[in-house]
């Protein structure tokens, strides 16, 4: 843990550590990354305010019928939050991905060195339920990274956020990565019929580490009328970025 001292307040940063499983993997193999270095093309490229009719123009965007702002998307801070969150463990080398006879997924590749790339997970891991569109034959990446967080804290493990249209879809799971020290290789399901390269550095599953606790599930209400109430006096008295400016919590994963 690293005590950061700015503006006369201590942050107190936490460390995620990567080890790899052999010094051929830490020489040939791609470092995990954080997944501010992997924010998709399709969140870049869309824009930020949408063309509305009878638009009026408020500064740097418009507004449109009603005062609605004419914002994307692009806007939305809590979905940037978590296609940025945590680490990216990438693909390590190119491979091809093929089809046998019986319409089942065949993965090779061309390196030599290590302990290969993937691994068919079983026989029985053609019984986990399966996402529409992808073969129910589930293979595990043989990820040579291991990972450590501080004490307390796991790990998330889940498809990369803004990767849903790939080859591979990764099967979510959950780890206490303070206390294991085994490697994690990640179930993955193929995309069914799917034939082609899969290219060296694709993002295949993206680790987020949160601190655990203990939860009790409890109801409440509010008056009728107060959660109106509650509106006007925050998110419909901004017209735009009211959730950055006033709730947001900036996340740092380096």
């Amino acid at each position: 843990m690293t005590l950061l001292i700015k503006g006369g307040k201590i942050n107190k940063t936490k460390k995620m550590t990567f080890t790899a499983v052999d010094t051929y993997h830490d020489e040939v193999a791609i470092k995990p990354f954080p997944a501010t270095q992997a924010i998709p093309e399709w969140w870049k490229k869309m824009t930020p305010y949408l063309a509305v009719p009878e638009q009026v123009k408020k500064g740097n965007f418009f507004l449109g019928r009603n005062s609605i702002p004419n914002t994307s998307f692009k806007k939305c801070t809590p979905m940037l939050d978590a296609l940025a969150s945590g680490y990216i463990i990438p693909l390590w080398t190119d491979v091809f991905v093929t089809c046998n006879p019986e319409g089942f997924p065949v993965i090779t590749w061309k390196t030599l060195g290590g302990r290969g790339v993937f691994a068919q997970h079983g026989d029985n891991a053609m019984d986990v339920e399966t996402p529409l569109g992808y073969s129910n034959l589930v293979f595990k990446y043989l990820n040579p990274w291991i990972p450590k967080t501080p004490r307390g804290y796991s790990i998330l493990v889940t498809q990369p956020f803004g990767y849903r249209q790939t080859a591979f879809q990764a099967v979510p799971a959950i780890i206490d990565s303070d206390k294991s020290t085994l490697e994690v290789l990640p179930p993955m399901w193929v995309k069914e019929g799917f034939e082609g390269v899969v290219e060296k550095g694709t993002p295949l599953v993206q680790i987020t580490p949160f601190k655990r606790n203990n939860w009790e599930l409890e109801f409440n209400r509010l008056e009728d009328g107060e959660y109106q109430k509650i509106e006007d006096r925050n998110f419909n008295s901004t017209l735009i970025n009211h959730y950055l400016k006033n709730v947001w919590s900036k996340k740092s994963y380096k």
